[in-house]
């Protein structure tokens, strides 16, 4: 009985136990430490340290492999952390180079800080066993943002029995409260790449909601000040850009490139950043990858832009829960497509060519302010103004030029504030604003975000509702009104969650002028829910989850029957690291298709399908490691099968050199589409057959943790072949026609994106680049693919060279250097 009880009493002991966070206590020292990787200062031997205490991969709390010896201390200008990492087989340690904040296979060290204390947001600084520094924001629901770039210091090296990383994050990097005492949310982490091991210091259990509000705390920092942070980034560049303005015969335009900006970055108080662009110059980032789109809907494409990627966590409100996102703000709407880009191409008369219709805007300037108070209440404002932008139109016989306007001088603006509450629930709201001058159409979109969570962070209610008001005086005397509503009921805590959700989309509703929507007109209820284990203890798998969703949708106007969407999948993670997954998307029924047919009010009655992969992910521990992927597709009405493969390489050859190539390839036989209007207006639509080819490799030299180069190059391929087509009548069915054309689609697009950076001192950059595009289209869909290579290639290509110097400015520089 006394050992039964005694078994009881030591068990809820363990639970309070597991339920308290770590703590450690802030020690100040008055020499700082070298940031060398000897780890043999006085502070780290005269300061409290802690070890890891858990592991996170590949299975959730387990006893860490190897043991680590971790210290955080402060002064008055920094916080510096050191941590020996001990290792039983020192010859193994990974240690790859990589470009900064890259992805490379190597042990690395991790410290994550809360400086607000709020649960919400924080910073990860890490090093790689190379040395090699990666920094981060992070939000509560883990989501990294890596293009977030600090200065600070850092050094690492290899011992006989493990390997030592030493870090100084100077208070200007970072944003913390004027307050004194004040703590800190901390948490620690290690890669032991071998293993496929990742230790933490505070335990975050994946059957809890969110991350950092499962962090440890720092305690007791005491007198410290966030100081001015000011900062200037001046930047010059120079290159050449050859550019084909006809093709048979091939004529080019060459230009000589001469400019230069400035980033400008303030401190407003401790809370608030003012970050500033001049004449910024995004020539340098890495090309799209453009695919042939013959859908009703555009091509998304990631922003790359440096200023519209850092430090942006607040202005991407977004939905946790079921159903749509509310992406209001799509920062690529900025410096994008002109307005009245393809209206260009109507104005060309006969006996004119277009010579230059350029596919973005540029900008005068962008301004972004945001931070957060003592109070939790997030601010963020962010505008931009662009450049009118013209099209050049060439009279054939005088050469003479006129220009024809596709964008008028526009202003973007986006205002966002944020809330933090208790039990880790938010409330937000957002308004994003176009301002296009002249008699030209505006656009403005509020959007009210909620996110509330009970006590015990186990049930969720989050949604949003928004409005849309569109001014086009062009078009419509009156305001264009919508408004967009979305419910989410979910339980998140535990390794099963279950979700309800509900949303309605108005058909006034637009937020495309700042946003991105595909859709509206449409009201949606649905339901799913997941599994997820970390903690397999037995059998062959390390991890297993798998998750069902379903949904209908109708019309808002009339109320109509759209459509039953129906997906499942799953995947496991093995004991050798091999994962393996499956998934499933079906629409199980006939539904109606008001997209399709290009005009408002038809309907495509479309047949149902179903679509399914199978994919492997070999041990990313190895240095040469693989995902492949198949997949295919079927309607059961016309039988017309769709097929896919994916092969992705990682092959890292040694530690300065990496090669990435992959393959993709798609079949699509029979289906049914729309291809143009006829004589009467009429959408007709045909049935197709859809070849796609891509091919991409990608090359990394590391010559050291500041210098690299980065080789990238790709071929994407897709032809469509028309072979029948159909009148859409009035109810959604097709009929037979004996409309006639050729319609064949031949798309080609090769690019070389060739980088090489150094950062010959802190935050200071010199970056020379090489582009080469190349883009052919024509009508002959029966060429094979080799046909093709050689038709791109013998097309004429736009060639860029150019060369960019960035040089980082720290008022704290100045000012230690002056006293």
């Amino acid at each position: 009985m006394k050992t039964f009880l005694l078994a009881i009493l030591c068990w809820c002991f363990a639970l309070v136990s597991a339920a308290q966070k770590p703590t450690l206590q802030a020690t100040r020292i008055s020499e700082p430490p070298k940031i060398d990787g000897d780890f043999d200062d006085a502070a780290w031997k005269n300061s409290p340290s802690v070890s890891m205490t858990v592991t996170y991969l590949p299975t959730f709390g387990n006893q860490p492999s190897e043991r680590s010896d971790i210290h955080v201390v402060y002064d008055d200008v920094a916080v510096y952390v050191g941590a020996y990492l001990y290792d039983s087989q020192p010859g193994k340690i990974a240690h790859q180079l990589s470009a900064r904040d890259g992805d490379a296979i190597t042990d690395d060290f991790v410290v994550g800080f809360d400086t607000y204390d709020d649960d919400l947001n924080g910073y990860r600084f890490l090093v790689t066993a190379a040395g090699v520094q990666v920094d981060q924001r992070v939000t509560q629901m883990n989501n990294n943002d890596r293009t977030w770039d600090a200065v600070w210091a850092s050094a690492a090296s290899l011992k006989s029995d493990g390997w030592v990383v030493e870090m100084k994050i100077p208070y200007s990097a970072i944003r913390f409260p004027s307050k004194s005492p004040q703590n800190w949310g901390l948490q620690f982490g290690r890669n032991i790449n071998r293993l496929g091991e990742y230790d933490l210091w505070s335990p975050v259990d994946p059957k809890e909601a969110g991350i950092i509000n499962q962090w440890g705390t720092l305690e007791n920092l005491e007198n410290i000040q966030p100081p001015v942070r000011l900062s200037l980034t001046p930047y010059l560049t120079a290159g050449l850009q050859v550019t084909p303005i006809s093709y048979d015969p091939a004529e080019y335009k060459t230009e000589k490139i001469f400019g230069g900006g400035a980033d400008i970055k303030w401190g407003i108080n401790e809370s608030f950043t003012l970050d500033a662009t001049l004449i910024p110059d995004f020539g340098q980032v890495q090309s799209d990858n453009l695919v042939l789109n013959i859908s009703p809907f555009e091509t998304k494409f990631d922003e790359k832009r440096p200023f519209f990627t850092e430090g942006t966590e607040l202005f991407n409100q977004d939905n946790s829960g079921g159903g749509g996102s509310p992406q209001v703000f799509y920062s690529r709407r900025i410096g994008g497509l002109p307005y009245n880009y393809y209206s260009a191409f109507g104005e060309v008369k006969e006996g004119e060519s277009l010579i230059s219709n350029p596919t973005t805007s540029k900008l005068y300037n962008a301004t972004k302010l945001s931070g957060r108070t003592n109070a939790g209440l997030g601010l963020g404002l962010l505008n931009a103004v662009s450049q009118p932008t013209y099209a050049e139109i060439r009279n054939d016989e005088t050469g003479d030029v006129r220009t024809y306007q596709t964008n008028p001088l526009t202003n973007y603006n986006v205002i966002v504030f944020d809330q933090s509450l208790k039990n880790n629930s938010k409330v937000s709201f957002e308004n994003t604003n176009v301002w296009r001058a002249g008699i030209s159409r505006d656009a403005n979109v509020s959007s009210l975000h909620y996110d509330v969570r009970n006590k015990q962070n186990a049930l969720q209610l989050v949604g949003f509702a928004n409005m849309s008001s569109i001014f086009d005086p062009q078009s419509n005397p009156d305001p264009l009104l919508g408004a967009y509503y979305n419910v989410n009921l979910n339980e998140i805590k535990g390794k099963w969650s279950e979700w309800i959700w509900h949303e309605l989309i108005t058909p006034g509703y637009d937020q495309n002028d700042f946003g991105i929507l595909y859709y509206n007109n449409q009201m949606t209820n649905g339901a799913g829910f997941s599994y997820y284990n970390q903690e397999v203890k037995k059998g062959p798998f390390n991890t297993a989850n798998f998750w069902f969703s379903m949904n209908q949708k109708t019309l808002v106007k009339p109320m109509e029957y759209v459509e039953w969407e129906a997906s499942t999948g799953g995947n496991v993670t093995l004991k050798n690291f091999y994962s393996i997954g499956s998934n499933i998307y079906s629409k199980p029924f006939w539904y109606y298709d008001y997209y399709e047919p290009r005009v408002e009010g038809r309907k495509y009655y479309h047949y149902p399908f179903v679509y399914s992969n199978l994919w492997v992910n070999t041990d990313y521990r190895k240095k040469l490691n693989a995902f492949f992927l198949v997949g295919f597709g079927e309607a059961p009405g016309p039988e017309n099968p769709f097929y896919e493969s994916e092969l992705d390489l990682n092959w890292i050859i040694n530690d300065h050199l990496a090669i990435s190539p992959s393959v993709y390839a798609s079949k699509d036989f029979g289906t049914k589409s729309f291809v143009d209007f006829d004589e009467e207006g009429n959408s007709i639509f045909g049935s197709r057959n859809t070849s796609t080819v891509s091919n991409a490799v990608n090359i990394r030299y590391a010559f050291n943790p500041k210098m690299n180069l980065n080789f990238r190059a790709r071929y994407y391929w897709s032809k469509v072949n028309w072979f029948e087509y159909y009148q859409l009548l009035e109810d959604g069915t097709l009929q037979p026609t004996d409309f006639s054309g050729n319609y064949d689609i031949n798309f080609n697009v090769f690019n070389i994106d060739a980088v090489y950076q150094w950062e010959f001192a802190p935050g200071s950059f010199v970056n020379l680049i090489w582009k080469n595009n190349i883009l052919q289209s024509d009508d002959a869909g029966q060429d094979s693919y080799f046909v093709n290579c050689d038709k791109t290639f013998s097309t004429p290509s736009s060639n860029g060279v150019s060369v960019k110097v960035i040089y980082y400015l720290d008022y704290q520089y100045f000012r230690k250097r002056s006293s």
